[in-house]
């Protein structure tokens, strides 16, 4: 007697009669849900007998659905941030420095007197004044102020105070800080302006009721000072800062 349990499409046939045979008697039986183990119970005991795995066994039944491949799982999308530039992260760049160049920090004085303000603007602030001299009046020695480098006046010689001059010079650090201490006390308004130091008082012209405005700028150890009598500008200052430093 063969006792070697039934293989390749023998076991499948039989397994297949099997699986008819028992399905067909569980329907005519209808058995009582008590004994629904009993069921599993022969099917199991037929398993044993054939030889094969439980679990193999069950599947070729029908019993145990088999199970489907599992497909493996999508690897990780990893999705790069957008970068966006900020002063942060941005690379370092190396950019030139402006240093401003000592005729900028100290100033550069006109060699004439129509050099002080842009040839544009000269007949918007003087208009028809007369200039007494275009190289700059001399200087005399017994005022008690230093020496201006360019003295220039504008003013008709027929009036007796209505008229303009501009002061231009050097000095030193220590009579910068002197000066302007000594105008602040004789009661200048003073406050820094345009990386200098700016100083204005006004005055009645005596005896005539009209107002004398002085004002007075040093950057560096380059001064400016500005005098007008019964002459109204706008900007003037602005203009001549821009032709001594740039």
């Amino acid at each position: 007697m063969n006792t070697e349990p039934p293989q390749g499409d023998d076991l499948q046939q039989m397994l297949v009669t099997m699986k008819h045979n028992v399905l067909a008697r569980a329907e005519l039986d209808r058995p009582a849900p008590g004994r629904r183990g009993h069921r599993a119970g022969i099917v199991i005991g037929i398993i044993a007998v054939l030889g094969i795995g439980v679990g193999s066994g069950a599947v070729a039944l029908g019993m145990v659905p088999q199970p489907f491949t599992a497909a493996p799982a999508p690897s990780p999308t990893v999705t790069e941030p957008t970068q966006t530039p900020t002063k942060s992260s941005a690379p370092v760049v190396n950019e030139p420095t402006t240093t401003p160049t000592p005729a900028q920090a100290d100033g550069v004085i006109p060699s004439d007197c129509r050099a002080l303000v842009p040839a544009d603007d000269y007949d918007r602030f003087f208009g028809t004044i007369p200039l007494q001299d275009p190289a700059g009046s001399e200087w005399g020695d017994d005022t008690g102020f230093p020496a201006p480098d360019l003295w220039c006046i504008w003013k008709d010689p027929r009036a007796d105070v209505t008229g303009l001059d501009i002061k231009v010079g050097k000095s030193t650090a220590e009579n910068v800080h002197a000066d302007t201490t000594l105008l602040e006390q004789d009661g200048w308004v003073c406050s820094t302006h345009d990386g200098g130091r700016f100083c204005q008082r006004t005055q009645q012209a005596v005896p005539y009721p009209v107002d004398t405005t002085t004002t007075f700028f040093i950057k560096g150890t380059t001064w400016v000072e500005i005098n007008q009598t019964n002459v109204a500008t706008n900007g003037l200052l602005q203009a001549v800062q821009e032709q001594v430093w740039g």
